[in-house]
C-alpha cells in the first residue's frame, strides 16, 4: 500500500476514482455525453488508453455521428461486475491505501442503479474501499430521499456535478439535502472548474462553494477538480471556510509547477496556509497515467515532504476518518 517517489515510500489516498463496471460505465458516458458530447473527443485518447480500446477505432464512430457505437466501443471490455480482487491487486501495484469509489448516479439498461452498484462492491472492502452517491438535485424531494437511501447502503459522501443537469447549486430548495448531508457526516464533493457542457461555465464557478459553506458552515466540502481556471478565486474562498478542501483529480500534477498554467496559487497557498486540505485524485478514465505515476509528478512539485504527504495521504485520511499512519 505505498508508492516509490522522489526515492521515498509514500502512501497514497485516491479521493476520486470512478471503478464501475459495464453498464455503470455506460450509463456514465450517455448521460455524460448527453450534455458535454466535447468530452469523448477531448479526453478520447486517454479513455482508449484505460480501456484498452484503439483510438482510431474510437474515433472514426465519433467522427462518423455514432456517438453510441463509441461509447460500446469502450465499455466493451470492462467486466459485467467489478472484481474486487483485481481491483486491490491494482490499488497495491499503484500504492493506494484506501480510494473513494464515485458514483454518477442513474439507471442502467438492466434496471439496477449505479449507486447501489457501486455502494456493493465497496461494501466488500471496506477498509481499503468507501462509496460516494452521485446525485441528481433537478428534484430536491427525490435527491433527499436518494441520500438517505445511499447513506443505508453505507455510502460516506455524495458527489453533485451542476453541469450534467444545468442547476444552479446555491439554490436555496437544495438546502434540505445539504442539511440532512452534514447531520448524517456526508461531505459533499461538487464539481468545479472548466467543463464541456452545453451550459454555462458559471455553473461551475467557485462562488458556489462560498454559498454553501456560508449557508452550512458545518458541511465538510471538497472542490472537486480544484475550480482551475478559477484557482486564485478557490483559494480565496477555502480560506474562508475551514470546512472547504481542494481536490486536484482530473488534472496532471506534471503542468502544476509550470508557469502560465494557473496552478502557481495552490502550489503557493497549498504548501502554506491550505497546506492541509489539498487532496489527491485520480478520475481514473481522464488521465491515461497510472496512480502511481500522478503520485510521483505530485512528488517532483518540491513542496517538500511533509506537504507533499499530506496532500497524497494525511489530508485526505483526516477528511474520511482514517488512520493517519497506516501500517506500510
Amino acid at each position: 500500500m505505498t508508492v516509490s517517489t522522489d526515492g521515498r515510500t509514500r502512501r497514497v489516498i485516491d479521493v476520486c476514482a470512478l471503478v464501475l463496471d459495464r453498464e455503470c460505465w455506460r450509463t456514465y458516458f450517455r448521460a455524460l455525453s448527453a450534455v458535454a458530447p466535447a468530452y469523448l473527443r477531448a479526453f478520447g485518447r486517454h479513455a482508449t488508453a484505460v480501456f484498452g480500446v484503439e483510438h482510431a477505432d474510437f474515433r472514426a464512430r465519433l467522427d462518423a455521428g455514432d456517438q453510441e457505437g463509441a461509447i460500446d466501443l469502450l465499455v466493451a471490455g470492462r467486466p459485467d461486475r467489478t472484481d474486487v480482487p483485481a481491483l486491490l491487486r491494482e490499488m497495491d501495484r499503484e500504492g493506494v491505501a484506501h480510494q473513494v469509489l464515485m458514483s454518477c448516479g442513474g439507471t442502467t439498461d438492466d434496471g439496477d442503479d449505479v449507486n447501489s452498484r457501486v455502494a456493493a462492491v465497496a461494501a466488500k472492502e471496506p477498509d481499503r474501499l468507501q462509496a460516494w452517491a452521485g446525485l441528481d438535485l433537478t428534484d430536491p424531494r427525490r435527491a433527499l430521499a436518494e441520500l438517505e437511501r445511499c447513506h443505508a447502503l453505507g455510502m460516506r459522501g455524495f458527489a453533485v456535478t451542476p453541469f450534467w443537469q444545468g442547476i444552479d447549486p446555491r439554490d436555496a430548495s437544495y438546502d434540505p439535502v445539504y442539511r440532512r448531508a452534514q447531520e448524517l457526516g456526508m461531505p459533499l464533493w461538487l464539481h468545479t472548474g472548466h467543463h464541456f457542457s452545453r451550459y454555462a461555465a458559471e455553473l461551475c464557478h467557485p462562488r458556489n462553494v462560498d454559498w454553501i459553506a456560508r449557508r452550512h458552515p458545518g458541511l465538510r466540502i471538497v472542490a472537486g477538480h480544484a475550480a482551475w481556471p478559477w484557482v486564485l478565486e478557490m483559494i480565496s474562498i477555502a480560506q474562508r471556510h475551514r470546512h472547504v478542501h481542494l481536490d486536484i483529480s482530473s488534472h496532471r500534477p506534471l503542468w502544476m509547477g509550470r508557469p502560465g498554467s494557473g496552478w502557481e496559487p495552490l502550489v503557493l497557498y497549498g504548501g502554506s496556509t491550505l497546506r492541509d486540505r489539498v487532496l489527491f485524485g485520480s478520475a481514473t478514465w481522464v488521465n491515461a497515467d497510472p496512480v502511481g505515476t500522478l503520485a510521483g509528478q505530485v512528488a517532483a512539485l518540491g513542496l517538500g515532504d511533509d506537504v507533499t504527504d499530506a496532500w497524497l495521504h494525511g489530508n485526505a485520511a483526516r477528511l474520511l476518518g482514517l488512520p493517519t499512519h497506516p501500517r506500510p
